[in-house]
């Protein structure tokens, strides 16, 4: 017997449980993207080997505090999910200042 004879019933999936998966994927998607986010962005600022921290902060300029604010709630969110998520970015990141005009300053 060869799959071109291959009787079987094919078993049906209820509609509330195609999507039931569904949404539970798109779930651990977004979590996974959010995660791999965090950690891209603080190994290419903290641990870049084309440039310092400092020299990509003065890049940054004035946009450069909201990004911090931005990468620390989006930090917070995960952490608060499943913090190990987020370990590998989260232990490069050094010290620094959030300024008044914007810019963060590299202790």
């Amino acid at each position: 017997m060869g799959v071109l004879d291959n009787n079987e019933v094919p078993v049906t999936i209820p509609v509330p449980e195609k999507i039931a998966r569904q949404i539970k994927a798109e779930a651990r998607s977004a979590f996974k993207g959010m995660a791999d986010a965090f950690n891209k962005g603080s190994k290419l600022f903290w641990s870049n080997s084309r440039a310092t921290p400092a020299e990509i902060a003065a890049a940054l300029g004035s946009d450069a505090k909201e990004i911090f604010e931005l990468h620390g709630k989006l930090g917070a969110l995960i952490a608060s999910v499943k913090p190990e998520a987020i370990s590998e970015g989260s232990a490069v990141v050094g010290n620094f200042t959030m300024n008044d005009d914007g810019s963060v300053t590299i202790n």
